[in-house]
């Protein structure tokens, strides 16, 4: 994620290790099944990629809508469901819990779990992504994320984007893992001369 005058970004090694200690807590603390589903209420951005690829490698659903929610995963203030329920995830991962609203910082939680995965549980069939409009299944999500290559190069996401919330998050986390390159995300309002230095190929 860039902007005018703060660069936010996460390197592949350090985006795995939060990813395994994610799906360590989702799968141990929480005792998500696979099937299950995680509600992110999350701006677009590496968190939310690191949650999600917790999740996927769980087999668990993300639900970008919230609807019918296993465990919770917030940012801003939304009513929550119970305070064992709600994992906060700030801008940059570390944030803790607002004082008024229950809850605990998603880093804090995961920071005991090791570094390397638990056992995939993910399957092509299982649901991966749900809003309010569809359901993808990780299948769906690779292929997704297949049909946003383009010529392979990075790819930009701006405010004039017009992907729906479920491709921009497989935008956000599938496709680099197909194209070996990155997904640039440009915060609100900043122009497309901010990405000058990343080499964008095509912006969605």
């Amino acid at each position: 994620m860039l902007g005018p005058t703060r660069r936010d970004e996460q390197g592949v090694a350090s985006l795995a290790q939060w990813a395994a200690k994610g799906a360590h807590l989702l799968e141990l603390d929480l005792l998500l099944e696979p099937g299950d589903r995680l509600r992110l209420d999350l701006e677009p951005g590496w968190p939310l990629v690191a949650v999600a690829l917790a999740a996927w490698w769980s087999g668990l659903a993300v639900a970008l809508t919230g609807e019918a929610p296993t465990a919770v995963v917030q940012e801003g203030r939304p009513a929550p469901t119970t305070a064992q329920d709600v994992l906060w995830v700030g801008d940059a991962v570390d944030g803790a819990p607002v004082a008024d609203v229950p809850g605990e910082a998603w880093t804090s939680a995961v920071q005991a779990f090791p570094d390397q995965p638990p056992p995939p549980r993910a399957a092509a069939d299982l649901p991966a992504i749900v809003t309010s409009a569809r359901v993808l299944t990780q299948a769906e999500v690779l292929t997704a994320a297949a049909s946003l290559l383009g010529d392979g190069g990075t790819l930009g996401l701006d405010d004039g984007c017009e992907l729906p919330p479920e491709l921009v998050l497989t935008a956000l986390a599938a496709r680099p893992l197909l194209a070996g390159r990155p997904t640039v995300l440009l915060r609100p309002g900043v122009a497309r001369d901010a990405a000058a230095g990343e080499k964008v190929a095509h912006w969605a």
